[in-house]
């Protein structure tokens, strides 16, 4: 078998063909895949990421939920110090609807906090434990911040109480707290 002048060109064009090949598809083709894996790892240390950014994402619902609790009547509002006397006529205005006796009120000296004034008011009357429960339950829901510090019920037990029924001999002394802004 002679290999002929003819045969060797054509043994170069196939090389030269392989070569060329190898040369422009090949590297052509390492380089779009290097440039693929490195999107890929590129990829992956942003989805890490995000994965870690999404992970406290229960943590904050829990807390927003804290605050909710925390803060539910942050919508009440202190009045101002002209308004204080509506306040307290509102206050007495409920102790007559509920139809108190022996009522006493005697507002204190107010407090300076930090952003706003303290003005304890004692209370004191006597009435049954419905009127009393309705009273609490109009002070809790005043548009206007308000709160009950200190809370003292007692009975005091009467001749004419094993005849009569009713739970009107209920003593009640509290000292509400109310705030206010200066105006």
């Amino acid at each position: 078998m002679q290999f002929g002048k003819d045969t060797f060109i054509v043994l170069g064009i196939l090389a030269a063909m392989v070569a060329g090949a190898v040369l422009f598809v090949y590297r052509g083709q390492c380089g779009k895949l290097d440039d693929l894996k490195a999107r890929i790892t590129a990829g992956k240390a942003s989805l890490k990421m995000q994965g870690q950014t999404v992970a406290i994402v229960p943590e904050l619902v829990k807390q927003v939920g804290a605050m909710r609790a925390r803060y539910k009547n942050f919508d009440q509002r202190l009045p101002v110090r002209q308004e204080l006397g509506g306040f307290l006529k509102e206050l007495s205005g409920y102790l007559g609807d509920e139809k108190f006796s022996d009522q006493l009120i005697e507002p204190g000296s107010p407090t300076r906090e930090e952003l706003f004034h303290t003005l304890p008011i004692i209370m004191q009357f006597k009435g049954s434990y419905l009127t009393s429960v309705e009273f609490f339950k109009r002070i809790d829901e005043m548009k206007r911040l308000t709160r009950i510090q200190k809370l003292k019920i007692t009975k005091k037990p009467e001749k004419d109480d094993r005849d009569n029924h009713d739970d009107s001999g209920l003593d009640i002394e509290l000292q509400l707290n109310i705030y206010f802004a200066e105006s």
